[in-house]
């Protein structure tokens, strides 16, 4: 099965992990253009070589809020344990507006991507409009 140059090309990209590896463009002789991290086979015609640098995935960011698993030096998994079991906060009249205003933008998102075909004008301006006043705009 052959797939096309613009499905392969992001895939050798990110499968070429080893530092000074190159990527090399072949054209075949019926015309058929490859990306690949070999040399081009003897039939096929090498168009250029481009060496590929090997990119550092970011740091993870820490979640704000968040609850060491291991808890407190010297004592066992038991205080740990207690540590995660407090009581959760009520939320604020600020966080409640937060909320309110996220969940309209995901349930107008929503009604988007399931309707994005057959959704007028009108009927988008509506879904703003809700968002809007959700948020308090």
């Amino acid at each position: 099965m052959r797939f096309p140059s613009f499905v392969l090309f992001p895939a050798l990209l990110l499968s070429a992990a080893s530092p000074g590896a190159d990527l090399y463009k072949c054209v075949a002789p019926s015309g058929a253009v490859s990306y690949q991290s070999l040399p081009c086979a003897g039939n096929s015609r090498q168009a250029w070589v481009q060496p590929v640098k090997a990119e550092v995935a970011p740091a993870p960011r820490a979640q704000a809020g968040r609850v060491r698993a291991a808890g407190p030096p010297g004592r066992g998994r038991a205080a740990a344990a207690t540590v995660r079991q407090a009581k959760p906060r009520q939320p604020g009249a600020a966080q409640k507006r937060r909320m309110r205003c996220e969940k309209a933008r995901r349930e107008a998102d929503a009604l988007r991507d399931r309707l994005w075909n057959k959704l007028d004008f009108r009927q988008r301006s509506d879904l703003d409009a809700k968002v809007a006043r959700a948020c308090g705009r």
